[in-house]
């Protein structure tokens, strides 16, 4: 059930409306999520630009939408989880790929640490122990990376939470949230 409701593009404020068309002309609609937290432009800039800035870091897109799906599963977030299915299918993820990444599994020892970690912290609360991290740095998971996977675990639980808090509705082909 809807508890926020999406902002129209006239009910957002011009610089947020703005925002918010772009994003409908790169992607030919404006996702729910975006729209919802478009109720606090502060917020919504600050998504976006965080976003954005991630992506200009060592992990690539790839084990990005590897960390959202994890991190999407463990939070149980259904819209979170239909949006990077469908996005993970169209960088060309196998389903075995997008299962495997929503129960905590890689192909790779270094993406398998990455999902690993992120994993942990959510599940811990960020209070990883020294045998765990030792794994992760074993596996190649250096400072910088350390550092990504939290900011990718902040802003995917930003998202999970928003869409729990708010009931955002799906507007991408659904999935269960069980793989």
């Amino acid at each position: 059930m809807v508890r926020i409701n999406p902002l129209t593009l006239a009910e957002a404020k011009p610089a947020t409306a703005d925002t918010l068309t772009a994003i409908k002309g790169k992607l030919g609609m404006v996702p729910n999520l975006f729209s919802t937290l478009a109720h606090s432009p502060a917020v919504f800039k600050a998504y976006l630009a965080f976003a954005e800035a991630l992506g200009q870091g060592r992990l690539d897109a790839r084990q990005r939408e590897l960390l959202a799906l994890a991190i999407g599963q463990v939070n149980a977030c259904q819209y979170c989880l239909s949006a990077h299915v469908l996005g993970a299918k169209k960088a060309g993820f196998s389903p075995e790929q997008i299962r495997d990444a929503r129960l905590g599994e890689a192909e790779n020892p270094l993406d398998q640490a990455l999902i690993t970690l992120a994993i942990l912290v959510v599940r811990q609360r960020g209070v990883i122990d020294d045998t765990q991290l030792q794994e992760a740095r074993v596996a190649g998971v250096d400072d910088e990376l350390l550092i990504e996977v939290l900011g990718q675990v902040a802003l995917n639980t930003l998202t999970n939470y928003s869409n729990h808090v708010a009931g955002t509705e799906i507007d991408f082909p659904a999935v269960a949230v069980r793989p």
